[in-house]
C-alpha cells in the first residue's frame, strides 16, 4: 500500500472538509453533554441517493449522561458512571470511563441492575509491580503473596472503552483506490477516537501515551494503535453485528484472568490457580488452545516470543491440546454412563480428573474443557446423591466461573439445594435400584420355576 496519501493535494483536499465536530461540556447538575456527527461529505454531492447515504452515515449524540431515548448505532462519547465536573481521582478514587460507544451499549450500561456498585477491592494489595529488568524490560505484576484460585488481585475501571471495530461514515469521491479510502477511513477513526480522549485527565493522556504501539510506523504512535496493542474485550459490551467475537483474551499459560463487572463497571483480575510468591502475573493475548505455529504468529503481532514450557515443547504441547476436545467428558456420555449399570460409579470421575490434571500440567486452567470436566464430576456426584463432593466440585466450578464472568456467576453453587434438588439428583442410584429389582425379580421367578 503506498503511504503519504494523506499528505497529498487530493488527501488534504479531502480532509479539509469539516468531518468532525464534537462539544463537551458540563451543565449545572454536573452531567456531561458531548456532540459526536462523523462523517465525509462528498465533494460532489450527486444523487438523491447519495444524499440520504450521507445522511445515514453519521452518529451523533448531543444529551446528558443519563438519556436513553436515541438510535441503537448511534456513536455515544459518555462519561460512565457519571460524574460532577470538579470530580477528581483523590475525590473519587474509584474513577470512572471515558466511552464512546453505541446508543444500545449505553442502554445496556445504565439499564444494568444496581449500576453503578462500588469497586469490590482486595482485603490487602499482594502484588508489587516491576518497572522491568535486562531479562524481561517490560513492566510487571508480581504476587507479593500465594494466591489461590479465584483471589481478587485488583478491581479497576478503564480509563478509556471504545469500538473494537473501525466505525467510520461512508466515504463518498471519485477515483479513490480501497487503499486510499482506508487511509481516509483510519485518519478519521483517529480523530473520532480523539473526542473521548480529550476528556481524560492531563496524567491519563500522558499514562496513555507511554503504552506501546506494535503497530506504529516510522516511530509515531496513533491512538487506535495503542488501543489495539493494550485494550482487552469487554463482555457483555458487543454490538449485535458490529463487534466481532474475538479480543485480547503474554503467554500461553496464563495463571490471572480478567472479568468485567458491569454493575460496577470495573475489570477484575483474579487467581486462575495457585500462584507462588514472586510469580510474574500473566493474561494471554491469544487463543491458547492453538497449536504452537498459530499460536507464534499471533504472539508475533505484538511483538512477543513466548519461552513457556508449552512453546519450548511445542510436540507435546500440541499433542495434549489436540486430546483435550476428545478426553473431555461430554453431557451424553454421562447420560450413557447412568443407563450403563456395567460402568463403575467413578468411570468418567477418573477421566475428567486425569483431563484435569493434563490441563494444570500444561497451565490451561482458564480453558472451556477445564470447566466441562469440573461440572461433568458435579454432575457425576450429583447423579450418585453424593451432596457433599458435588457441592465441593461445584463451588470450585463457581469459582471458576467467577473468574471469568464476574461475581454473579459464581451465586447459584453457594446453596447446598443447588445439588439435592437438581433434577439429575440420585438417577444413577436409581437406575442401579432399578436393575437390582429386575434382576431380583427374574431370579425369583425362576426359582419358582
Amino acid at each position: 500500500m503506498k503511504r503519504g496519501f494523506l499528505k497529498t493535494r487530493r488527501g488534504k483536499e479531502i480532509l479539509s472538509i469539516d468531518t468532525l465536530r464534537a462539544r463537551v461540556n458540563a451543565n449545572k447538575d454536573g452531567k456531561d453533554v458531548s456532540t459526536i456527527v462523523h462523517h465525509l461529505l462528498p465533494l460532489n454531492p450527486g444523487t438523491e441517493e447519495d444524499e440520504q447515504l450521507w445522511k445515514a452515515s453519521q452518529f451523533t449524540e448531543d444529551a446528558p449522561s443519563d438519556k436513553l431515548d436515541y438510535e441503537p448505532h448511534e456513536l455515544v462519547c459518555t462519561t460512565q458512571p457519571a460524574q460532577l465536573n470538579s470530580a477528581t481521582r483523590e475525590t473519587n478514587p474509584d474513577g470512572w470511563s471515558e466511552c464512546l460507544v453505541s446508543g444500545l451499549m449505553k442502554q445496556t450500561i445504565l439499564k444494568t441492575p444496581s449500576f453503578p456498585q462500588p469497586l469490590s477491592h482486595p482485603d490487602r494489595i499482594r502484588h508489587r509491580v516491576s518497572s522491568g529488568t535486562s531479562n524481561k524490560p517490560l513492566p510487571g505484576l508480581y504476587a507479593t503473596e500465594t494466591l489461590e484460585l479465584g483471589d481478587l488481585v485488583l478491581s479497576e475501571r478503564p480509563v478509556l472503552v471504545v469500538p473494537a471495530m473501525v466505525r467510520t461514515g461512508v466515504i463518498f469521491h471519485d477515483h479513490l483506490t480501497p487503499q486510499q479510502m482506508n487511509e481516509i477511513a483510519m485518519a478519521q477513526w483517529n480523530k473520532t477516537l480523539k473526542v473521548a480522549f480529550s476528556r481524560l485527565s492531563k496524567e491519563d493522556q500522558e499514562a496513555f501515551w507511554k503504552l506501546r504501539d506494535v503497530f506504529q510506523k516510522n516511530g509515531k504512535k496513533k491512538m487506535y494503535g495503542v488501543v489495539r496493542t493494550n485494550g482487552f474485550r469487554v463482555q457483555g459490551l458487543d454490538d449485535p453485528g458490529l463487534e466481532n467475537n474475538y479480543g485480547h483474551i503474554a503467554d500461553c499459560r496464563p495463571n490471572v484472568e480478567r472479568c468485567w463487572d458491569m454493575a460496577s463497571f470495573s475489570m477484575q483480575l483474579r487467581a486462575m490457580r495457585k500462584i507462588t510468591r514472586d510469580e510474574e502475573l500473566t493474561v494471554s493475548f491469544i487463543d491458547q488452545l492453538q497449536p504452537y505455529a498459530t499460536r507464534k504468529v499471533e504472539l508475533e503481532k505484538f511483538d512477543i516470543v513466548c519461552s513457556c514450557p508449552s512453546c519450548k515443547k511445542p510436540k507435546l504441547g500440541d499433542k495434549r491440546r489436540a486430546q483435550f476436545e476428545q478426553g473431555t467428558v461430554r453431557a451424553a456420555e454421562i447420560v450413557d454412563w447412568v443407563k450403563d449399570i456395567s460402568l463403575s460409579d467413578d468411570h468418567l470421575i477418573k477421566r475428567a480428573l486425569v483431563q484435569i490434571s493434563l490441563l494444570e500440567a500444561d497451565g490451561l486452567e482458564n480453558s472451556p474443557y477445564y470447566e466441562e470436566n469440573l461440572l461433568a464430576i458435579m454432575i457425576v456426584y450429583i447423579t450418585l446423591g453424593d451432596a457433599v463432593k458435588a457441592e465441593r466440585w461445584g463451588r470450585k466450578l463457581g469459582t471458576w466461573k467467577m473468574c471469568r464472568y464476574g461475581p454473579q456467576a459464581a451465586e447459584e453453587y453457594k446453596s447446598p439445594e443447588r445439588y439435592t434438588k437438581h433434577e439429575l439428583w440420585k438417577v444413577r442410584v436409581d437406575a442401579n435400584n432399578s436393575y437390582r429389582a429386575t434382576v431380583m425379580a427374574i431370579n425369583e421367578k425362576k426359582k419358582q420355576g
